[in-house]
């Protein structure tokens, strides 16, 4: 019986959209068919509160009927248009983890960074990657918060030198970026009966996600720095053990920025630094939850951290961050996404360092092998290796350390294993092996993988199985599902040869 699902709240979890939203207010099936008739009668329609349909839409997949759409959108403040545009259950807010809505400015970023970390970043089983049409909406969106924010929006200078640098008043005072607006506590969020400092919160039985102590945040440019730091060392650690190993201590640090970054009372040269730190740790990730088969999380990390470089002037993270989305895509197996993503990371890439444009070049080349554009992948490639060149012994932001000329390699190889070119394949692959830091566990248990693969589809199995036992032992030191599917396939294709 239906009843007997519904008489207790304590079922399996829900992974349907309509949860998170519910969970996020505190909300019992009972109290969201109360708010749901509530806002019925406020539009004119009779409705009894019944909590039995909100566990059908929930469990069922029942499309809930038109005035109950209405009456739900009303109370959490979605536009009625939303309704006929993004049709259920895409328009509420929690599905696909996409940030809509949001204005590009401080609070905005701020508002996105709040609910991911209140989520925890989390991507359940079942619960959908954004769809083609909404990640085109996002990259719309962003394209037209960069035009409107003109050339002041988006600055090279802070971000070709590093944070600490853009921080610390190095380089031309012409290239920083404009200085965001003092991130205020948002609306809603404190209450004063607390005393002191301003306190987070929850609704009536939900976990409180985030606490400020009491007075204001002492934080200077010694702290901010550890932050930064941590990002870095949380990088070298995902080299070499993988994204698994590190996105909780991302979450984790996520939030302890959101949380200072929330407190509102830091200059704004510190606000900024916070800022380029959230997107930098944003960035870190999407690319965990990608290592990892989290693919809506991924998204989710990523289009937050947009917003986040945006409001910070970070051109160059913002490169990073859709050249995120777009091998993120190529992974998930979606390169009309992928392709997309990497020349909105092309756009973002106009007057960066030369090797940040390297990145985005080598992002749109793996994005059009993977839907099987050859020529758009070669040219995409000689344009990175161009700009690799070019860009000499400057190395770009600290952040990209590990994007060199073995790394293009390796890139380059993986796009011709996809397009069928396994004897040009090879070669790169195994060239990238040679100069790629021995620390890399990870990728050198992936590119082992790839280049025996190579070989066995080029006939040489003897090398191949050399390749793949070496593939096979590293990846026991820094497992991941992308390792897991590149080892079956190679064993595929070696029983296929066998």
């Amino acid at each position: 019986m239906e009843g007997s699902n519904v008489a207790g709240e304590g079922s399996a979890a829900s992974a349907h959209p309509l949860a998170y939203v519910r969970r996020r207010h505190g909300w019992s099936y009972q109290d969201l068919a109360r708010v749901i008739a509530d806002h019925a009668r406020a539009l004119g329609v009779p409705m009894a509160a019944r909590r039995e349909k909100v566990w059908r839409w929930e469990h069922w997949g029942v499309v809930p009927e038109a005035d109950s759409q209405r009456a739900l959108a009303r109370a959490l403040g979605i536009p009625a248009r939303e309704l006929e545009t993004r049709p259920w259950p895409r328009w509420l807010p929690a599905h696909g983890g996409m940030p809509d809505g949001l204005p590009w400015t401080a609070e905005g970023s701020l508002s996105a960074l709040t609910s991911l970390v209140d989520d925890g970043g989390s991507d359940p089983r079942g619960f959908p990657i954004a769809d083609e049409r909404a990640l085109l909406d996002a990259i719309a969106d962003w394209d037209a918060a960069r035009a409107e924010a003109g050339p002041a929006g988006l600055v090279v200078g802070a971000a070709a030198g590093g944070a600490a640098a853009a921080a610390t008043g190095g380089g031309d005072p012409a290239a920083r970026p404009a200085e965001p607006p003092v991130v205020a506590p948002r609306p809603g969020l404190t209450d004063a009966s607390f005393g002191g400092g301003a306190r987070r919160v929850p609704a009536q039985g939900a976990e409180p996600a985030m606490e400020r102590d009491d007075g204001p945040a002492a934080v200077d440019g010694t702290v901010v720095a550890w932050l930064e730091a941590g990002v870095l060392g949380l990088r070298q650690l995902d080299d070499r053990l993988g994204g698994g190993a590190v996105r909780h201590r991302v979450q984790a640090d996520l939030r302890l920025v959101c949380g200072l970054l929330s407190r509102g009372t830091q200059p704004r040269a510190t606000q900024t630094r916070l800022l380029r730190t959230a997107a930098d740790l944003a960035q870190l990730g999407g690319w965990a939850a990608t290592d990892t088969g989290r693919h809506s999380a991924a998204q989710r990390h990523y289009l937050t951290g947009l917003r986040l470089a945006h409001t910070a002037g970070d051109r160059a993270m913002a490169v990073a961050l859709w050249g995120g989305l777009a091998l993120q895509a190529v992974i998930a197996g979606r390169p009309q996404e992928a392709v997309a993503a990497a020349e909105a990371a092309v756009r973002a890439a106009g007057g960066a360092p030369p090797v940040v444009r390297a990145l985005a070049a080598s992002r749109l080349g793996r994005a059009h092998a993977a839907l099987g554009a050859e020529g758009a992948f070669r040219r995409a490639a000689a344009e990175a290796e161009r700009r690799l060149e070019a860009a000499g012994k400057d190395p770009g932001p600290p952040w990209l350390y590990w994007f060199d000329r073995a790394e293009l390699a390796a890139q380059n190889g993986q796009s011709l294993l996809d397009l069928g070119a396994a004897d040009e394949a090879g070669p790169l692959l195994e060239r990238a092996l040679a100069q790629q830091d021995p620390a890399f566990l990870r990728d050198r248990s992936l590119y082992s993988a790839r280049a025996a693969e190579a070989r066995a589809l080029t006939g040489d199995i003897d090398g191949a199985r050399v390749l793949g036992r070496e593939a096979a032992r590293l990846s026991r030191q820094c497992g991941s599902p992308r390792l897991a599917a590149a080892l079956d396939s190679l064993k595929a294709c070696l029983d296929d040869r066998s």
